[in-house]
């Protein structure tokens, strides 16, 4: 086994257990491995491939299950936002989701007062609170909008069904394919028709 695949195993468990960085996860990875050079740290489809055989040797008989919870719920978030015309992206979408994971949904072009109004005619409460991209505030069960200053966009975490959903506000589709190039594993993404396509065809 080559070095890089263990990396990439060990990293995968981590995602599997709850972390929801795959950047993170590579540094204690090779943290765990005493590894300094970066050559030998896999790149994220390396890493979905590993989290792919993670579940299947070690949580085959509960991954799908809650794959399958958070796709129905994935589902009736889309509709409970049809007007916004969301698209999926994430582990719900790529089928490598389990129970640590949440629904990510984006909007594109959506003025943010608009979005807001929205929200308070659904009686959803929420506050702002203003944060950089690489922090990683802690789930809650309320809704809490984060802004990410530099990338564009206005993040909100919600639950919905019981399932906790990410929801991101990018001003336009160049900058949302700036933040999640092709190489990206986030890159993939689809609206709700797709969506319900590829669910029934698996």
């Amino acid at each position: 086994m080559s070095l890089r695949r263990d990396l990439a195993q060990r990293a995968a468990a981590l995602i599997a257990e709850g972390l929801d960085d795959y950047h993170q996860a590579k540094l204690k990875a090779a943290k765990s491995l005493n590894v300094t050079d970066k050559q030998w740290l896999p790149d994220n489809h390396e890493i979905e491939a590993a989290l792919r055989e993670h579940h299947a040797l070690f949580a085959s008989d509960t991954q799908p299950i809650a794959l399958q919870a958070l796709r129905e719920a994935a589902c009736g978030a889309m509709q409970w936002l049809r007007e916004f015309q969301p698209w999926l992206t994430g582990s719900v979408l790529s089928g490598t989701a389990n129970e640590f994971s949440a629904i990510q949904l984006e909007l594109i072009g959506i003025d943010v007062k608009r979005f807001e109004l929205f929200l308070l005619n659904e009686d959803v409460v929420f506050e702002i609170q203003e944060h950089h991209a690489n922090t990683n505030p802690k789930r809650i069960n309320t809704f809490k909008p984060q802004r990410e200053i530099g990338d564009g966009g206005y993040s909100y975490e919600i639950t919905f069904d019981d399932a906790p959903v990410e929801i991101t506000l990018f001003e336009s589709h160049s900058t949302r394919q700036a933040r999640y190039p092709r190489e990206s594993i986030k890159h993939e993404r689809a609206q709700f028709e797709d969506v319900v396509k590829r669910f029934d065809e698996k």
